[in-house]
């Protein structure tokens, strides 16, 4: 068993607590992605796991051992870094081999676990250069060999694609995840990018300012946020944001009396201050009326399968996804969506809330074929 279990982490720098009561269990062979702004604590955790930073309290538990206090080279983990970490002055099949070399593995021995690592990541032909002469997505499979060579338990992923450009980005992915599947290990990953994450986890733990948001599939996490924090981390473009009041009757009544979302009805008292969140892909134009706020065209970016359109009005700003070639509209204009794809939020915390009673079930938008040009 290699499943992971974190029980009370604490970590401080002095009088900062930067990791808060973390309590995690991570499933053996799970792909776990870490994600989270820049400064969240999610690199922390990792080298916490790997034993490269002591805890302030708490327990880290791999498989059934506890291993708090164990060191690095002893909990069974290969960890790669987002700067590679590769010796110069060594081939690739040196870097690859140094910690068989150190740990005393006979020549024969090594020099069979390369090649077999080698032509699983296809640097068979390159085994005798030094780094300075890949790409950096040769480094960087040099370093997973490095890590791969040592058979862990356990690998941990320190944003090991930032460095690199978008095309060998998505290539990695693939054979990281390739990897993962192949060799049956317990995987953390942790990264800003949220299309990594959604691409690559089994599950998600989204972190903030040193504590969990929430943890679940990447589906669970997008169409189910637990904080308006996740809401709008998690998404491109940027969710939309409608401030608003709880009425008498438990609907969402944002400035002006307009009701984005007249269907749901929401177990809060009346007066409480919410945010209601609305993907750009679900919300659809529609002609002005005297019922609902108008909304101005200002900026497009075309991305190729979709354009998305910026306006504001009604004093906020507002972005809608629509398919590439629909029609888009040149002047003021309103907007609807179902109210099964709306998420509330309480102003007060940033807490989902909950509904009162069931809604219609979740329908896509469609954009009108029709041409928008009047509105």
């Amino acid at each position: 068993m290699t499943g992971i279990e974190l029980t009370g982490i604490r970590k401080r720098f002095g009088e900062t607590e930067v990791v808060k009561d973390l309590d995690l269990s991570i499933a053996e062979r799970e792909f776990l992605v870490i994600l989270g702004p820049s400064g969240c604590g999610k690199s922390t955790l990792l080298r916490m796991i790997a034993g490269l930073e002591d805890v302030t309290q708490g327990r880290i538990a791999i498989g059934a051992q506890d291993v708090t206090w164990t060191q690095p080279g002893q909990r069974g983990c290969a960890m790669v870094f987002q700067n590679y970490a590769l010796y110069p002055h060594m081939s690739v099949a040196g870097n690859m081999a140094y910690g068989l070399k150190v740990a005393g593995v006979p020549r024969r021995e090594r020099s069979e676990r390369v090649a077999r690592i080698a032509a699983t990541l296809e640097l068979g032909a390159l085994l005798d250069r030094k780094p300075h002469e890949l790409s950096g997505g040769q480094r960087q499979r040099v370093a997973m060999g490095r890590a791969m060579i040592r058979s862990p338990r356990v690998f941990l992923f320190d944003e090991p694609l930032s460095n690199l450009d978008a095309k060998l980005r998505a290539q990695l992915r693939l054979e990281i995840k390739r990897l993962h599947r192949d060799l049956g290990t317990t995987s953390i990953f942790v990264t800003h990018d949220q299309l990594e994450a959604m691409t690559m986890a089994d599950r998600m733990v989204v972190m903030n300012a040193g504590r969990i948001e929430q943890v679940g599939t990447p589906q669970e996490i997008y169409r189910q946020p637990a904080t308006r924090f996740v809401a709008g981390f998690i998404g491109a473009p940027a969710i939309n944001m409608f401030p608003a009041l709880i009425d008498e009757d438990g609907r969402a009544m944002a400035p002006g009396g307009w009701y984005p979302c007249p269907d749901a009805v929401w177990a809060l008292a009346p007066g409480t201050a919410v945010e209601l969140g609305v993907r750009p892909a679900d919300v659809v134009a529609a002609a002005s009326d005297a019922c609902r706020p108008s909304f101005t065209p200002d900026i497009s970016e075309d991305v190729g399968t979709e354009v998305h359109l910026h306006a504001h009005g009604a004093g906020f700003d507002l972005t809608l996804s629509v398919p590439a070639g629909a029609p888009l509209p040149t002047r003021s204009f309103a907007i609807s969506f179902p109210s099964g794809v709306a998420h509330c939020f309480l102003k007060e915390n940033g807490q989902r809330a909950a509904l009162r009673h069931s809604i219609p079930e979740r329908t896509e938008a469609t954009w009108p074929e029709t041409s928008l040009s009047s509105i």
